[in-house]
């Protein structure tokens, strides 16, 4: 039933929202910036206590780790709420409420007042908040929500065996250290550090609707495009604009309209982590601005230290993603040097050249730290792959925003940050925006079109990946898009001044005309062939990749799960399973607990146990009743069963060929109910389970 999505959008909902909605609150913000970087501090606080929960060797129910981090909020709302009622006379108005001149054209958290049209706590604020939402849910709903095969239905990646099967040991084993993440942390193995604060929340909701990860996992990426990217771009325009109420309101059409942000993280990969982390960027920069320019001393040690927090969460759901927030922040500080909000035009002295100088120095010599520190060469050194785009190709994938070799064009999106690239340099209040854009911009293009040391120097912090580089430059061109909107507006309704049926109407005309032009350009179907290659319109692309990959017609079948999902009644609970995973099993024990020994495609499929071992098992398996290396190897994994899901040599097998060689399989697909050493327990069409008995 669809209600068990919603419910398990529900439960993602309040797990982001209420427990850092109180820390917000705590340090003073408004109750709309609250709301905006809730789940970043949300994140941290569920991270922290499944390190310490585990550390401290005390295992819980999901939900029990989401009720103490909701516990740890209220303490310190009620906590903050005490000293400053003691801190402050009655007749005194609360700092939130000081009716304080706001410094320049920049608004803050903390000083800003519901009466003034700056304050990001205005009426307007909660009022384009519920705009985004709207809006988020509207393309989300187009791309994915009317695409995906079912509520429980996933994407037949790679990347989804990994992250399906952390969400399910955290179940399983009751335990959310992201220092003890892995794939067989069920099995008894300590895991190891893997950034899981995204896979928390997943397990959270799994938790209420019965363990179905797959069902968690769709409703996390609802939540996450239609409340906390949305919610945290509103907080970051209405602060870069706080006195332009037409660049905030058209930010609503672009903060989750670009195919590759966010939607690119779902069909590459997936890289749905990823995607949490780039969804809490906006609202970290927002808070970082609002430090800088903040009145008083207090104000700006509590939005700094808000910047702090949701920076170190944007780490834990992805490393890179922390890296572009910095990107984000470094361009406002630099700009900033040089102009203040309140100043009429930029002022260069020897002392702020320097200051600036140091500021990319200080930028430069962390970045070459972190290229070279150890924990991260595994990171910058990925990706031994060649060039991939000629600089010609690049630079036209980057006007188009297809960023790709292959995918959809976005032209509407291309003409709105042209447009807003221009505003920027011509009121140059705004030009941190024009230079985060351009420095992400130039990672992208030496993403594709370089190689070797040079590329992993420019793009190896992620991972050389293109969807991520761009995804990046797609992050920073959506205000972009929203301030070229508002300008193009302008012009369109200085145009339409001159009609006199539209006098005093013609914003409101200008505004419906671009805004109907942007929903045939985003959403009508189109496709142009340039020689050997088709390109289409941007979001059709992406929705039309949903389709294939969440469907239950591909290589994990709906005939198959019903079949696992008997198997699994039949099991001994927590016994190990010897699989092909190419044929579908690899997704079983996230999607269905079923514990199959390989779980990713590959030799060893991400098991812990001697490449020497799995080899044995893959290899020779058929002779277990015979070979005692067989039987050593089959007690070492403790398997005891086998399950095929499809018989090579049929009929239209169901598989996927990634990483796979048959020879490298020939001991389990030989396997056949006349086979000594298996009991058959089950079987449909090609599909069989066995109980492995021949080394009793």
């Amino acid at each position: 039933m669809w209600f068990t999505l919603l419910f398990a959008v529900a439960v993602c909902i309040a797990v982001l929202y209420v427990p850092g909605y109180l820390v917000g609150r705590a340090l003073s913000f408004e109750r709309t910036v609250s709301l905006a970087v809730a789940p970043a501090f949300s994140l941290l606080a569920l991270v922290i206590l499944g390190v310490a929960f585990r550390m401290a060797g005390i295992s819980c129910h999901a939900l029990a780790l989401a009720g103490s981090a909701g516990a740890i909020g209220l303490i310190a709302f009620g906590l903050a709420y005490g000293i400053r009622r003691k801190s402050t006379p009655a007749t005194a108005a609360l700092p939130l409420n000081e009716p304080e001149k706001s410094r320049g054209r920049h608004a803050t958290p903390i000083n800003a007042t519901p009466e003034t049209d700056s304050a990001p706590s205005s009426r307007f604020t909660r009022q384009a908040f519920a705009l985004y939402a709207g809006v988020a849910l509207v393309v989300t709903a187009f791309v994915f929500l009317t695409a995906i095969d079912g509520f429980d239905s996933f994407a037949r990646k790679d990347d989804t065996t990994v992250h399906l099967s952390i969400v399910r040991a955290f179940l399983d084993t009751g335990t959310y250290s992201t220092l003890n993440s892995g794939s067989f942390v069920d099995q008894g193995t300590a895991g190891a550090y893997y950034p899981s604060a995204w896979h928390i929340v997943v397990a959270i909701a799994a938790s209420c609707v019965g363990g179905e990860v797959a069902v968690a996992t769709n409703a996390a990426t609802l939540a996450f495009t239609v409340a906390v990217l949305p919610l945290g771009m509103c907080l970051l325009l209405r602060t870069v604009f706080p006195n332009r109420r037409e660049v905030v309101l058209a930010g609503s059409l672009f903060a989750v309209s670009f195919a590759i942000l966010p939607w690119g993280f779902l069909t590459k990969g997936q890289l749905l982590p990823n995607m949490a982390a780039f969804a809490l960027i906006p609202a970290a920069i927002a808070l970082f601005i609002s430090a800088i320019e903040a009145n008083r001393r207090g104000e700006r040690a509590q939005c700094a230290a808000g910047a702090v927090l949701a920076l170190a969460s944007i780490a834990l759901c992805q490393p890179n993603g922390a890296f572009t927030c910095v990107i984000g922040m470094a361009s406002y500080a630099l700009c900033r040097i040089f102009r203040s909000p309140d100043d009429g035009r930029a002022t260069v002295t020897p002392k702020k050249i320097a200051c600036a100088a140091g500021l990319v120095a200080g930028a430069c010599a962390l970045w070459a730290i972190l290229y070279f520190a150890p924990p991260l060469r595994g990171v910058v050194t990925y990706g031994p792959w060649d060039t991939l785009l000629s600089f010609p190709e690049a630079v036209l994938s980057v006007l188009s925003f297809m960023y790709v070799k292959w995918g959809g064009i976005q032209p509407f999106l291309s003409v709105m940050v042209l447009f807003g690239l221009i505003a920027s340099l011509r009121n140059r209040r705004w030009l941190w925006l024009a230079v985060a854009y351009t420095v992400t911009l130039v990672i992208y293009m030496g993403n594709v079109c370089t190689d070797g040391v040079l590329r992993q120097v420019i793009s190896g912090f992620w991972y050389s990946d293109y969807y991520r580089t761009g995804a990046m430059n797609a992050l920073f061109a959506i205000p972009l898009a929203a301030l070229g909107f508002a300008w193009l507006m302008r012009l369109l309704g200085s145009a339409l001044s001159r009609l006199p049926k539209l006098k005093g109407r013609e914003s409101a005309c200008a505004a419906l005309v671009l805004t109907i032009a942007f929903a045939v350009c985003q959403a009508v179907p189109f496709q142009i062939s340039l020689g050997k290659r088709t390109i289409e319109n941007g979001l059709p692309a992406m929705r039309h990749q949903v389709v294939d990959l969440y469907s239950w017609d591909d290589i994990y079948t709906a005939e198959e799960r019903a079949f696992v999902q008997r198997a699994t009644g039949l099991v001994e609970k927590g016994a190990m399973v010897v699989n092909i995973p190419n044929d579908g099993t690899a997704w079983c024990y996230g999607t269905d607990g079923l514990s199959v020994l390989f779980r990713r495609t590959g030799d060893n499929g991400s098991n812990p146990f001697p490449s020497a071992t799995n080899e044995i098992i893959r290899t020779r398996l058929a002779n277990i009743s015979t070979d005692v290396e067989v039987q050593e190897a089959v007690r070492q994994v403790d398997a005891r069963y086998l399950i095929l899901l499809d018989d090579p040599a049929g009929d239209n097998p169901t598989v996927t060929d990634q990483r796979y060689e048959a020879a490298k399989w020939a001991g389990v697909e030989s396997v056949t109910p006349e086979t000594p050493g298996f009991t058959l327990l089950l079987s449909e069409g090609d599909m069989r389970l066995y109980e492995i008995n021949g080394f009793e």
